[in-house]
């Protein structure tokens, strides 16, 4: 499966030991990832601002993303059918790239259930119906 991770699942899988965690872990060693240079920008800048975690960590973390996912620069218009304009961004990698599904916590993300032929799911929903793990 093609996967597209929202930052928010990217954030939550490198802060805590949670669902987020598992599901990145088991998305890396069965299904392809992907990922492009916007999102990476937005998962190191909420680390540093947000989070405010040492510049050194930060460039551990970048270089485990980059080693996880596959790094793409989508082509053409970046769409517009998001009601947050940056998650419009995680619908173009996923349309460029025909990806199956997105990851993501992102209500704005979610309350579109579907782009194109790409699925919007939850971490927990992909787990469950996956993996069959409640």
């Amino acid at each position: 499966m093609k996967i597209v991770f929202d930052t928010n699942v990217i954030l939550s899988s490198l802060v805590t030991q949670g669902l987020s965690h598992r599901v990145l872990k088991i998305c890396i060693d069965n299904h392809k990832l992907f990922i492009s240079k916007w999102i990476i920008n937005e998962v190191i800048e909420k680390l540093e601002l947000k989070f405010t975690i040492k510049k050194s960590e930060i460039k551990r973390i970048k270089e485990f993303v980059l080693n996880a996912f596959e790094t793409i620069e989508p082509k053409g218009e970046i769409p517009t059918v998001c009601r947050d304009k940056d998650d419009n961004n995680i619908l173009h990698l996923a349309e460029y790239l025909n990806a199956d599904v997105i990851i993501t916590g992102d209500k704005d993300l979610l309350d579109l259930k579907k782009f194109n032929k790409t699925i919007i799911i939850t971490p927990r929903i992909f787990m469950e119906e996956h993996y069959k793990i409640k």
